[in-house]
């Protein structure tokens, strides 16, 4: 499965911020920390732009996680999540002849590990195991594995940016290397920048620009990149791979209740978005662009 740069933050900064949280709770609770996130996201329909027909798409996902953390800066915790992306195709639809897939399942295990060497330097590395699927295909044919690592060196109570790398095998043959670059830059008192923090229906990298209204109130504006491959009941389209990519553009409004729990009602659009049909070996045999797509979601977060 194909990964860009982004990614990597994505990922980084996500388990960096679980962090954050579990120190402002240090005092309250004992090593072992528990966690819940999940959420809803609905496509709006839209028009293939080379293909005939529209269609619409309704995720969801939900993940568990339990921790365990030696001090603040050293841990490790285990992740296991199921999600699912439910694509509406209106009777006419086919790309280039063929017809498109239907209901897709995620499958995902991951071990995330932390810690850190002297006061300033912060490790992570994430190895993890996924499975993206068509309903009806085997789950072993959308498997991926894969590594992230990376450090994040504190400049300041203010500033962490660090290097790293990533390691994914693909769908199709082959895998991909490629580097990180972690950023939590906290701008002014309000308004701090992030890669990374995505939203629990969403799968893929982001940048976040936060601004805190008030102590429970935060408004943010993300920034995405998706591509999300999986592996096809071949049925009628004789395809083996599939593919969506695109870049949503979110507005979210951002409610924590108490420590360590988040709730998030997000609009937005998929800009550029793009869907492809592939062989097993990853040659592409149709695709096509669709229009802007406007969505809207819900997510939440908990740790305790």
């Amino acid at each position: 499965m194909t990964r860009f740069l982004s990614f990597l933050c994505c990922a980084l900064a996500l388990a960096g911020g679980g962090v954050q949280a579990d120190e402002s709770s240090k005092a309250n609770r004992g090593p072992w920390v528990w966690g819940v996130s999940g959420g809803t996201l609905h496509q709006f329909d839209t028009d293939l732009k080379q293909a005939e027909g529209s269609f619409s798409v309704n995720r969801g996902f939900l993940q568990l996680s339990a921790g365990y953390a030696w001090d603040q800066r050293n841990s490790a915790s285990l992740s296991l999540g199921w999600g699912t992306s439910n694509y509406v195709f209106d009777d006419g639809a086919r790309i280039e002849g063929l017809r498109p897939w239907k209901r897709i399942e995620d499958y995902r295990i991951s071990l995330p590990v932390r810690f850190n060497i002297g006061e300033r330097a912060d490790f992570i590395a994430i190895p993890s195991i996924r499975s993206y699927a068509e309903a009806g295909a085997s789950l072993r044919d959308g498997r991926t594995e894969g590594l992230i690592a990376g450090m994040g060196w504190r400049f300041s109570d203010t500033l962490t940016i660090g290097p790293g790398f990533g390691w994914y095998s693909e769908l199709g043959g082959g895998s991909n290397a490629f580097p990180i670059v972690v950023v939590d830059w906290r701008i002014t008192e309000r308004l701090s920048l992030q890669t990374g923090r995505g939203l629990a229906a969403s799968q893929g990298p982001g940048f976040t620009l936060a601004y805190q209204l008030n102590k429970r109130w935060n408004l943010s504006a993300l920034a995405r990149y998706e591509k999300i491959r999986f592996a096809l009941d071949e049925g009628e389209s004789g395809a083996a791979i599939g593919e969506d990519r695109s870049a949503p553009l979110l507005l979210s409004l951002d409610y924590s209740p108490w420590s360590m729990t988040r709730a998030s009602l997000f609009v937005g659009a998929e800009l550029n978005g793009e869907l492809n049909l592939e062989t097993g070996r990853g040659r592409e045999i149709a695709s096509s662009d669709y229009e802007t797509a406007p969505l809207i979601g819900f997510s939440f977060r908990s740790r305790f």
